[in-house]
């Protein structure tokens, strides 16, 4: 059994997260938004990882485990471009399909789930508990961080995370803070362990979505997870009735929705700000790339992934009412290749012809704050 970090700057290490993240299809021929399985040129799949196929949305990508936040960050991206065969494969293929990260489209839902187990540690569902006690109330900012299914029924819609609003009774309840059980049909769900898998803590709720905003919602739950291993109080309770309302307009209006923090309400940018500060030697530890500071601060801008996508779709559409959809495509076909090989977001944002505000100014938590370590 591997041993406990003795440091405290090792200790973000016993948290163990990996992510399944469901996606739609993009056809390369027709570019088609579709459901069409897509798996990878067998060799190039790494162990721990798994291209598979969900019932519902088509393609399920199951990551290795990872210990960093900037481990996640690196082979989330490269295990995500495996899915790309023209790369992998000689043969020259009339058609393929590539992932369009999205948490919704035409009328199914595709989800990001996020799994923690502890290193060292059997996580019981009475530990599980605890660690969900401090992740609970943070929940909408993680919505409004992740919301990103502008796209319903293949409509441009102004609702942030129409997955969230249309999903949430059936396949993850809201729960009340420390109820946890194996349902899998709630928010938080405890996996328990198998022969060869550990017990998890299973997130469900939030919305498909490129590495960047994934992993700076990992690296939101890591934070509380270390704040509950470092034997730190719960930093924001709220009552349920608080939480549910913030919930719910996380998923309307995303990083321009206001959220509850022991019972006084202001804007999510500024909630994210009292998070990074109120967490702010969690992240100090964790290693966290420049990459993913910069998805904070385009959040503070009020830009999470539906509003890239909203922007995106309604240049397309003002250009050609007509073939908006496919328009778009092409050009997140491009972007999406260009991220996923290495680039930023700053080249999707070009790609589907975005122009991102600037963030040379944006500070995070508060001004001079020091987060990177």
């Amino acid at each position: 059994m591997p041993t406990r970090p003795a440091s405290t700057g090792e200790l973000h290490k016993r948290v163990i997260m990996g992510v399944e993240v469901e996606a739609y299809s993009i056809t390369t021929s027709t570019f088609r938004v579709g459901r069409r399985i897509s798996r990878p040129v067998r060799p190039v799949s790494e162990k721990g990882e798994r291209f598979t196929r969900d019932a519902s949305i088509g393609s399920e990508y199951n990551s290795r485990p990872f210990a960093t936040i900037r481990e996640a960050f690196f082979l989330l991206k490269s295990g995500l471009r495996k899915y790309f065969h023209a790369l992998y494969d000689s043969k020259k293929q009339r058609e393929s399909t590539i992932p369009l990260l999205v948490g919704g489209w035409l009328n199914r839902f595709a989800g990001t789930h996020i799994h923690i187990s502890l290193d060292g540690a059997e996580l019981t569902l009475e530990r599980a508990k605890r660690l969900t006690a401090h992740i609970h109330d943070h929940v909408p900012l993680l919505i409004a961080m992740g919301a990103n299914s502008p796209i319903w029924g293949n409509l441009i819609t102004s609702t942030a995370s129409n997955r969230i609003l249309k999903g949430s009774p059936k396949y993850f309840r809201p729960l009340v803070r420390g109820a946890l059980s194996s349902e899998d049909m709630n928010e938080f769900v405890f996996n328990r362990g198998r022969k060869r898998k550990p017990a998890t803590l299973e997130l469900r709720f939030l919305d498909s979505n490129i590495p960047e905003y994934v992993v700076a919602a990992m690296s939101v739950v890591k934070a509380a997870c270390l704040g509950h291993l470092r034997r730190g109080r719960i930093r924001n309770r709220i009552r349920h009735a608080e939480y549910i309302q913030s919930r719910e307009e996380a998923a309307v209006r995303g990083m321009r929705a206001y959220l509850c923090w022991n019972g006084k309400w202001m804007k999510a940018t500024d909630y994210l700000d009292r998070y990074l500060l109120e967490y702010h030697d969690e992240f100090r530890a964790m290693d966290v790339p420049e990459d993913i500071f910069e998805i904070f601060r385009l959040l503070k801008r009020e830009y999470n992934g539906s509003r890239l996508l909203l922007e995106g779709a309604n240049i397309a559409k003002e250009e050609h009412p007509q073939t908006w959809r496919r328009r778009f495509a092409k050009r997140y076909a491009k972007g999406i290749e260009l991220l996923l090989s290495g680039n930023s977001i700053w080249d999707l944002a070009e790609a589907i012809e975005v122009q991102l505000p600037p963030t040379s100014r944006v500070w995070l938590g508060r001004k001079g704050l020091i987060l990177d370590g």
